[in-house]
């Protein structure tokens, strides 16, 4: 649907620089406006423009054995070959207003005026929707070609001060057409800038990398982020992820990477890829987990637990919690939190009833310790206590 929307924007640009040039070219003639005319020359390579932008739009979605990862980048060379073209029409609004000693009569001035009134019109009206519309879709051809009509659209405020200058009997349309220049430089230079450097492959914004730790760190499973690669092509991103994860069975990594994955591509725009490499953390101490009441000071069971609060202890039996789950009273929810977190102990008043709960637990490796202990920290101390005594007959 994007790549519909894109294709249409791009076509209407080339049918509205095929109107402006037609009609420009033909007053041009009528009223022997060297301004016009000039015009005219800019909105016909407005139009080749347009013309590169709808090609490249039309031939980015392709892929095939030799391109497998698709012909995006053809977008970002479209936007470097317009912003080549905003360099040439400053260069040539600048020569025309600095150097040119040509006096030309103008003939019906309030034709001319009236044409660039129409051109006024057209281009700032395109140039806000197409530039709206390239935001929305992440596209820098169509931001490109909006920049481009806009730069026509300011082009066009120069001449039609030209003209009112010519009626009234001044001529004060070459000091406008430099600062305008300049304008369109700058616009030109900053199209360039961020066309070359997805050609050149940039990362991701700062802004995209801080969403994307946030969506990853969402997941108890996940350790550490060993590393963030993305890129830009085109309109789309691609992804490269390596994570630390804990100790799982084969399956339900897969499962935990498919969802981050998944959820990536929900939440972030255009991403076209997202590869995940992970690795098992190395788990060298003792992963407890404690079902406790809302406030984490008494221990309670799978039917009636507020809060999962896990604690990590390491070999030499120093303990820091490193994390804290609210939950709901509801015994497969908890069942399937814990399922997926690793934990070598469960603290809980009871095992859980439900049998399904149980297997998970089982399958994941995870021993329910039942204490009579109501107090969290007399909990967690006699399990490590345990743990010490059977380290030591190790």
């Amino acid at each position: 649907m994007q790549q519909i929307q894109k294709e249409r924007w791009a076509l209407g640009s080339l049918l509205l620089n095929t109107f402006l040039t037609l009609l420009k070219f033909v007053f041009a003639l009528i009223t022997g406006s060297l301004a016009l005319m000039a015009e005219a020359i800019h909105s016909f390579s407005d139009l080749i423009v347009s013309i590169i932008s709808f090609v490249s739009v039309k031939v980015s979605k392709i892929k095939s054995k030799e391109f497998p990862y698709g012909l995006y980048k053809i977008e970002n060379i479209a936007a470097v070959i317009i912003s080549l073209f905003l360099f040439f029409t400053a260069y040539e609004i600048l020569k025309e207003a600095l150097f040119s000693k040509e006096i030309r009569e103008v003939k019906h001035v309030e034709y001319a005026i009236a044409v660039m009134i129409i051109t006024m019109i057209f281009t700032f009206v395109y140039s806000r929707l197409e530039l709206k519309a390239a935001e929305k879709l992440h596209s820098p051809t169509l931001k490109a070609d909006a920049e481009h009509i806009w730069a026509d659209f300011l082009s066009a405020l120069i001449v039609i001060i030209g003209l009112i200058g010519v009626y009234l009997g001044y001529n004060i349309d070459k000091y406008a057409a430099v600062v305008v220049s300049l304008f369109i430089i700058h616009t030109g230079w900053e199209i360039f800038i961020n066309g070359i450097k997805s050609l050149l492959d940039v990362s991701l914004s700062k802004e995209e990398i801080e969403k994307i730790k946030k969506i990853i760190y969402e997941y108890p499973s996940v350790m550490e982020i060993k590393s963030i690669r993305g890129r830009s092509a085109g309109s789309y991103k691609f992804l490269e992820l390596e994570l630390i994860l804990h100790n799982y069975g084969i399956r339900e990594t897969h499962k935990i990477v498919d969802e981050i994955e998944e959820k990536i591509k929900k939440e972030i725009p255009n991403i076209e890829s997202v590869v995940i490499h992970y690795e098992p953390a190395r788990q060298e101490g003792l992963r407890i987990a404690v079902l406790t009441e809302k406030d984490g000071k008494i221990i309670k069971d799978f039917k009636t637990a507020e809060k999962i609060i896990i604690i990590d202890v390491s070999k030499d039996f120093h303990l820091e919690k490193s994390n804290e789950i609210p939950v709901n009273k509801e015994e497969k929810e908890i069942g399937d939190i814990l399922s997926k977190l690793s934990v070598d102990i469960i603290i809980s008043k009871n095992h859980p009833e439900d049998f399904e709960v149980r297997w998970k637990l089982g399958k994941a490796g995870s021993i329910v310790w039942e204490t009579e202990e109501d107090n969290f920290e007399k909990a967690v101390e006699e399990v490590v206590k345990s743990w010490k005594e059977y380290n030591k007959r190790g």
